[in-house]
């Protein structure tokens, strides 16, 4: 019999205002079939009841950790892992479900693979819990040294599936606070775990996924921008030549995208500043015609002139 009593297991879930959410996220962590855990729900200065509703759980395994509201969810994952003991860390947005077998299946294979982190397949639903397609690919579950994999995206790494050592976490120095990185941190993290240690990728069901209007990968503006910011954080650390080279790329195409936005908006002094920077770092000469086309002709731009419609 597998033994669930070794070893202990911090979740983090952060929150802000999502009491009817975080109560069906709260739910799937206690349904889990692994029993060895503390939650700790680091709650971003929720006004909503979520605190209150916490703490009339009465279950001594699940705290809340109330904090003035930052905005910043890799402040509130950090304070949620720091509050915690477990010898392991894992993860659950509060918009999110674990499967009831998620904790069972991934700390037994990651005891038994020897490895420091780990991550497994995940999949999205709309709000009513009814499975829908992925926007771009499918899950493909690689293991052992992924940099490069992470960094062209053929590796994705959901924060709901990912499950590490506390030694490793401290060791990666956490998630990155930066407000220019604000909710691509989790992204940034793997990078950097991909850097330090092997991985083990579960091709089980782990995780669901809410794809809902409040989602905060719907809501941030400048989702290109903060992407092209996590590349150029893993450039500053010095990668091997290849892994650079990939980022150095993969950073000059999301500044191309970025400047689709700032045309549209007409900050053309923005717009032209980050075409140019991607021009020096080596994005394509077709891309960037691209962006600039989509920023003036794309759908939903209409110049104040009136000319292009």
């Amino acid at each position: 019999m597998p033994d669930f009593t070794h070893p202990f297991i911090t979740v983090v879930i952060p929150t802000y205002n999502r009491l009817a959410l975080v109560q069906q996220a709260v739910a799937s962590v206690v349904a889990q079939t692994f029993s060895n855990w503390e939650l700790i729900v680091a709650d971003d200065g929720s006004d909503d009841g979520t605190p209150e509703f916490i703490r009339s759980l009465k279950d001594p395994r699940i705290r809340v950790l109330e904090m003035q509201h930052s905005g910043n969810i890799a402040v509130a994952r950090n304070s949620g892992v720091r509050a915690g003991s477990g010898e392991w860390v894992t993860f659950l947005d509060s918009d999110d479900l674990w499967i009831p077998q998620k904790l069972e299946i991934q700390v037994l294979r990651m005891l038994k693979e020897k490895k420091r982190w780990g991550y497994g397949r995940f999949e999205l639903m709309d709000p009513d819990l009814q499975t829908i397609p992925f926007k771009a690919g499918t899950f493909r579950p690689v293991s052992g040294w992924i940099a490069k994999e992470v960094l062209t995206t053929e590796a994705s790494v959901n924060i709901g599936t990912l499950i590490l050592e506390r030694s490793l976490f401290d060791e990666a120095g956490g998630f990155n606070s930066d407000v220019n990185l604000l909710y691509r941190e989790d992204y940034e993290l793997v990078l950097r775990l991909s850097l330090i240690a092997e991985t083990f990728a579960i091709p089980e069901l782990l995780l669901r996924v809410r794809e809902h209007t409040g989602r905060a990968t719907n809501k941030f503006e400048h989702g290109h921008e903060q992407t092209a910011f996590v590349y150029e954080h893993f450039i500053k650390s010095k990668p091997k030549t290849e892994l650079a080279k990939i980022a150095r790329r993969r950073f000059a195409a999301e500044l191309t995208e970025a400047s689709v936005q700032d045309i549209r908006k007409r900050s053309y002094i923005q717009a032209i500043r980050k075409l140019g920077i991607a021009l020096v770092k080596g994005d394509n000469f077709r891309h960037l015609l691209s962006a600039v086309r989509r920023g003036f002709f794309g759908p939903g731009f209409l110049p104040k002139d009136g000319l292009f419609l």
